[in-house]
């Protein structure tokens, strides 16, 4: 052991580390490890764009199977005689009852093709248990009006007379869209079942059959196949021809029945056997038990009798409503006592007691085709374990069929169970247990005939987990840590935080104290909107407060000052004042604003519940209260004391004003209304453990697995995981600013966090001071009786326990010792550009000598005030950029432009107020959709409208087809490195940058790369020299040190990217200890300033400068590198 603390400070995307001696308090290291937080926003964003490009391909390969079925059937062999002009919509309904062409039956059956409807609304209209608000919500919330008035339409029309209808009166069928009509709007959606296409498509082919002897039963039934056809979502991607360990043929030979069944995870005891479902009978008998052996209960044995615990779960089993409260007044009857006098059960966010109640079973008792009392246990936990794994139809039949192979469950019984699957969803979403059956089958007899919780009896029987033992005896693996953290965002906190441990050790040796606070919340933006929506919460409840005083005091906006001077905390009393109503808490009395401001002794802030308890110091545990009350009150608790005192109002009184107060937090209100007994230990302990412990479930994992790390490997390192809410307290006791323009305040949190373990209320968990009698604490290690106000009690509590720490940590000379470090962004396979594919012409425009190439832009919905402002800015600006003012002038001007002299862009609304509005849509209104000119007035619809937008950038991905006149591009490419090269004849650096769409991948072995041809390519148009010598490579968020060698001045820089292509050898800085540069903010003289806005762009290939890359370790200890190696590095292995 080091004789050392760490202290950890978790968050979504930082690290605080601090590492103190345990003795001294002397700062040996302080640290913030940054790092992007793993939100889930990217991984969605990259999944969508995956579902895309997957919906796309299977489009087009049912069109490929559609042409090929036309074909091999004889009835088209040129499909470029296919007329592309036919309305498809017309053709399908057409075809209900009138004879088409093959090639219109062609374009009707192809338009069902390639959108054929939602197939997940087919099994939600299946059940029969299914209302219309259930059917809506099938797809989303707010979609579930449209949806169903599109399953009542389908009762007597096809979704091809639908979407014709609709075509003819609104001009519209595709997307999402909004009509009014009669004054009233309503929602349209081209969303309808799978089903219902497939019935319109045998309608339309059955009478194409009576006309068409070459449509036989076989073509259709193929059709039917290309149309409905889809692999089973739970076999995943791949087949026996093509493995892949995504799917359920896997590379390895094998396979499943279920992709889903492998990511259940193995027992924590038994690794060869898999976690059991949560709503198996067993574990449902199992945690029931185990909530039953935790109870202490007033008896002889202050534990439940075996033949009591029997009889508690028989009637868990069979009543047919029962929550936590109700099983408690039960076991209160069956051993004769108060419910009051029973302790030891969980409780949750609302201070309610929770326990397991058989829920699932009780529900599954309500089926009527199935005898649930009839069936064995074995069957009940399979049959968890199907509707636990499955969430569809044809997923749970097909398991029920494999796994009953007997035929215990008839259809009607199966379609049953499908149905209790889906209107019980949030009952089986609950997971799989950390158990196997295997395991607790094990337990659950030690459980009935012993009072001993699960972790007693496994370390009784001399259960082991069985997670392989680390090679590195000093080192924690950070995956296996954290496998049993699922959402990722903490997950990759927690990693981080396990790679500092293991190099902390690793250089200072095993510690005595490690001390962890983790992250409020889960999310970076949630953190920053929770934090900015406190401080704006706190900040209005002041200024409310201070308000209201000034107006009571003097009439006026604002208080004088002078009457803060000298009077201890009065800022604090009169936001208490207004909090609780202008009146003491205690007595109910009234307290008005001149007296509380002159009488500065006559009012105290008291502590709610006593320092001593609560170890609670903020606001939640504070009131305003008459002197003389709060001497009477004492140590005690409103409840124990205000029915006692002489001049207070009565404890019923008291609570019925509490609870109709809007203005008392619920956390106030909990402390005020507490009604326990205090000075019993128990519910000192639960104090304790409730402010200064932190109990999530995240955090029990990470404390639980470094313990069983420390302690296998024989270690005697204590570990804690603290609530911040405790820390923020320890900062404002000690008076240590915290400001988050930097990066700094996250070590100093550390520091923070490792120094409350040595303060004398943690020690153990347990407080030294213990109540001995009112106002008189004994102080356990002397014996000595010692008398304390609560305040000279909070002031030895909270008192640093060293007394030069916080000097040392507030001081200037310390902030310049703290270290940083940055995760590097060093991965190659990220995406090349953003996902939108631009069109470009080739034109000639305005001042254009010759004819240059335009990406096009487009105007997506003219009717839409944002595309209408869009459309006219462009129009004012130069008309002449429009595609329909070259391409189709007639209409340009006929049409266009004569609506926008005949209808107004401004009218009054309804407060006489002008505003402005579209002239398109007001066209819309009166006169239906604008076409395009034509003499019938006929032409097609006007929706978009497509423009000239910018000259083809520099850089693009051409993904232009074979067959295509004009370049199709992707645009917008984001970088990837930078490769720094020195030129010895100019003595200027060089930088080569390279984007992520410059690599090449290899489908064969999966692996990147970039060619000599292409690298020498880019290197000659960055401008680097043949004779320049390679130095080193950057990526996003390296560390470089600038030097100017001719003043010796530098500074350190957080390298973003090789920037401005236009401009040789640019590149984006950033600070090395805050996320941003402050606008105009001073650089070394070299560089000058900072951009206006912030922004730090500035080129390297000055004279007289040298250049470092500096590399850190997750600590934040530098090294220096000049140069990284002979050439840069063109090949890249996925190792992913």
């Amino acid at each position: 052991m080091n004789g050392k603390i760490l202290g950890l400070d978790i968050g979504v995307a930082s690290v605080g580390v601090g590492i103190l001696d345990k003795e001294t308090g002397e700062i040996s290291h302080a640290s913030s490890r940054i790092f992007p937080a793993a939100t889930a926003d990217s991984n969605v964003e990259r999944r969508e764009f995956r579902q895309g490009r997957r919906l796309g391909r299977r489009k087009k390969h049912r069109k490929v199977r559609l042409a090929d079925l036309f074909s091999d059937a004889g009835l088209i062999t040129d499909f470029s005689q296919v007329s592309i002009n036919l309305n498809p919509y017309e053709l399908r309904v057409k075809g209900l009852n009138e004879k088409l062409t093959n090639e219109e039956l062609f374009i009707a059956l192809k338009n069902i093709v390639k959108r054929r409807g939602i197939s997940y609304l087919d099994d939600a209209n299946e059940d029969s248990e299914f209302s219309s608000s259930d059917y809506g919500k099938a797809v989303e919330e707010n979609y579930g009006k449209a949806v169903e008035e599109n399953r009542k339409l389908l009762a007597n029309k096809t979704p091809g007379q639908i979407q014709l209808e609709r075509f003819e009166k609104y001009g519209q069928v595709r997307g999402d869209f909004t009509v009014e009509e009669n004054g009233e709007k309503h929602r349209l959606l081209n969303v309808f079942s799978t089903s219902a296409y497939k019935k319109e498509a045998e309608r339309i082919l059955t009478k194409q059959q009576y006309y068409n002897q070459d449509i036989t039963d076989e073509f259709i039934q193929a059709y039917l196949t290309i149309l409905t056809g889809k692999r089973k979502y739970y076999h995943g991607p791949g087949n026996e021809k093509s493995r892949t360990d995504y799917g359920r043929f896997r590379t390895d030979g094998t396979t499943l029945d279920n992709i889903f069944g492998i990511l259940i995870g193995k027992c924590t005891f038994y690794p060869e056997e898999y976690r059991a479902a949560k709503a198996s009978y067993t574990a449902q008998e199992f945690n029931l038990l185990n909530d039953l052996n935790n109870l202490i209960v007033p008896t002889e044995t202050k534990k439940l009798s075996e033949e009591q615990k029997r009889q508690i779960i028989e009637y868990a089993k069979k009543a047919k409503t029962l929550g936590a409260a109700t099983l408690l007044k039960y076991i209160a009857k069956v051993i004769d006592a108060s419910v009051d006098d029973i302790k030891g059960y969980r409780i949750d966010k609302s201070e309610k007691p929770e326990m397991h109640t058989f829920d699932i079973y009780r529900k599954m008792q309500t089926l009527e085709t199935v005898d649930v009392d009839r069936l064995s246990r074995e069957v009940l936990d399979e049959l968890a374990h199907i509707l636990t794994l499955n969430t569809e139809r044809e997923g749970i039949e097909e398991a029920i069929k494999v796994s009953f192979i007997k035929g215990e469950f008839e259809q009607d019984q199966i379609a049953e169970l499908v149905s209790f699957r889906k209107s019980n969803s949030s009952l089986f979403g609950k997971g799989w247990h950390n158990f196997s059956i295997k395991l607790m089958m094990e337990l659950i007899p030690e459980l009935y005939e012993t009072s001993e919780e699960q972790m007693t009896i496994l370390t009784r029987l001399g259960k082991q987990k069985t997670k392989a033992r680390s090679k590195r005896t000093k080192y924690i693996d950070e995956k296996e840590l954290t496998e049993e953290i699922y959402n990722p965002v903490v997950a990759k906190s927690v990693r981080q935080a396990i790679k500092i441990i293991n190099l902390a050790t690793k250089k200072y040796g095993v510690f005595d104290n490690i001390v962890i606070e983790m992250a409020r919340e889960n999310n970076e933006e949630d953190a920053k909107k929770d934090y900015v929506k406190r401080q704006k919460a706190n900040e209005d409840e002041k200024n409310a407060a201070m308000e209201k005083a000034a107006h009571q005091y003097n009439g006026k906006k604002e208080l004088p000052d002078n009457i803060f001077h000298g009077h201890k905390e009065l800022a604090t009393k009169i936001r208490l004042w207004h909090q609780q109503g202008e009146k003491c808490l205690y007595t109910g009395k009234n307290i008005p604003i001149s007296d509380l401001i002159h009488n500065q002794y006559k009012y105290e802030i008291d502590h709610i519940l006593p320092l001593s308890l609560s170890f609670d110091d903020s606001l939640a545990n504070k009131v305003l209260v008459l002197a003389t009350a709060n001497q009477e009150k004492g140590q005690r608790t409103p409840f124990q004391a205000l029915d006692s005192m002489d001049d207070a109002w009565s404890y019923r009184e008291f609570k019925s004003y509490v609870k109709a107060s809007k203005a008392l937090s619920n956390k106030k209100k909990d402390y005020l209304l507490n009604e326990e007994d205090i000075n019993k230990i128990e519910i000192k302990q639960k104090f304790i453990e409730r402010n200064l412990v932190d109990t999530r479930y995240s955090s029990r994992v990470v404390l639980n697995a470094l313990q069983d790390f420390y302690k296998l490997n024989d270690f005697d390192t204590k570990i804690s995981v603290v609530r911040g809410q405790f820390t923020s307290q320890l900062r404002r006791k000690w008076r240590i600013d915290k400001s988050r323009e930097t990066y700094h305040h996250h070590a100093v949190d550390a520091l923070i966090i490792a120094a409350s373990s040595q303060l004398r209320l943690w020690k153990k968990q347990s407080n030294l001071l213990i109540s001995y009698k009112e106002n008189q604490f004994v102080d356990s290690e002397t014996g000595e009786i010692i008398s304390l106000t609560d305040d000279e009690y909070k002031e030895l509590v909270f008192r640093a326990p060293y007394d030069h720490f916080v000097d040392t940590v507030s001081s200037e000379k310390f902030e310049n010792r703290i270290l940083f470090s940055y995760q590097v962004d060093s991965k190659y396979n990220r995406k090349i550009s953003d996902a939108t594919i631009y069109a470009t012409r080739k034109v000639k425009l305005g001042k254009d000598k010759s004819e240059e190439t335009y990406v096009l832009g487009k105007i997506k919905d003219i009717y839409t005030q944002i595309g209408y402002d869009a459309f006219i800015k462009l129009y004012k600006k130069d008309k002449s950029k429009f595609l329909m003012y070259h391409k189709d002038p007639i209409t340009f001007e006929k049409v266009i432009e004569e609506i926008l002299k005949t209808y107004p862009d401004k009218e009054i609304n309804e407060k006489g107020k002008e505003v402005a509005c579209n002239p398109f849509e007001k066209y819309r209104q009166e006169n239906g959709p604008i076409r395009k000119y034509s003499k019938k007035g006929r032409g097609p619809e006007i929706k978009s409208l497509k423009y000239y937008d910018k000259n083809i950038p520099e850089s693009f991905v051409n993904i232009t087809p074979h067959n295509s006149k004009n370049k199709v591009i992707l645009r917008q490419l984001n970088p990837w490195r930078t490769d720094v090269y020195f030129n010895p004849e100019t003595e200027k650096y060089e930088l080569l940058g390279l984007k992520y769409a410059d690599l090449q991948f290899e489908k064969g072995t999966g692996n990147y790369s970039i060619t000599l041809d292409k690298y020498y390519e880019i290197k000659e148009k960055e401008g680097v020299s043949e004779q320049s010598e390679f130095k080193f490579t950057l990526y996003k968020n390296d560390l470089l040190l600038i030097k100017d060698t001719k003043i010796k001045e530098q500074q350190m820089f957080r390298f973003l990217s090789r920037t401005m292509p236009n401009k040789k050898h640019y590149v984006e800085l950033k600070p090395y200890d805050k996320a941003k540069f402050e606008g105009n903010q001073p650089l070394m003289a070299l560089f000058g300033n900072v951009a206006k806005g912030g922004q730090c762009l500035k080129g390297l290939n000055k004279a007289d400068i040298s250049i470092y890359k500096v590399q850190t370790d997750v600590l934040g200890n530098k090294r220096f590198i000049k140069k990284e190696g002979d050439a840069p590095k063109l090949e890249f292995e996925n190792n992913l």
